[in-house]
């Protein structure tokens, strides 16, 4: 089954583009505990309530890739069931970051995001948000 994926061009540099989602996550997606430096490095969503996601790099390749697993899932959400609570448990967040037509291309997979898990749609719904809107947002105005 296919993971969700999502793609913005921006004309912002390569290197401003991986800074921004391995240090400056808080800024664009939730406030984070700490930003992703060195392979190991950890780091928790704080979306305010009760769900929080911990991530660990697993891949930093400045800058072309990043990629993190979440390592600890705790999803809560209204209206949906509690099996979605560690959907996101060892899936991956794998950012592709590659020059373009002189514009850098950023590629969002979160490898194990399918259409099958409870909390697909609630998910895709938000890296829309965050990833295509908010980060994409972020980038033009540095």
């Amino acid at each position: 089954m296919v993971s969700y994926s999502a793609t913005i061009k921006t004309g912002t540099s390569a290197d401003r583009a991986y800074t921004a989602i391995a240090e400056e996550m808080s800024h664009w997606w939730t406030p984070m505990s700490g930003k992703f430096l060195a392979i190991g490095d950890q780091a928790q969503t704080d979306f305010g309530g009760q769900s929080y996601w911990r991530f660990e790099a697993q891949t930093l390749d400045a800058p072309n890739l990043i990629a993190l697993r979440c390592c600890e899932a705790h999803h809560i959400h209204d209206g949906l069931p509690e099996e979605i609570r560690e959907e996101w448990l060892d899936t991956m967040l794998i950012f592709d970051i590659a020059q373009e037509d002189g514009r850098t291309c950023v590629t969002l997979t979160h490898q194990g995001l399918t259409p099958d898990l409870k909390c697909y749609e609630v998910c895709e719904q938000g890296w829309n948000h965050y990833f295509l809107g908010s980060l994409k947002e972020y980038l033009e105005k540095k």
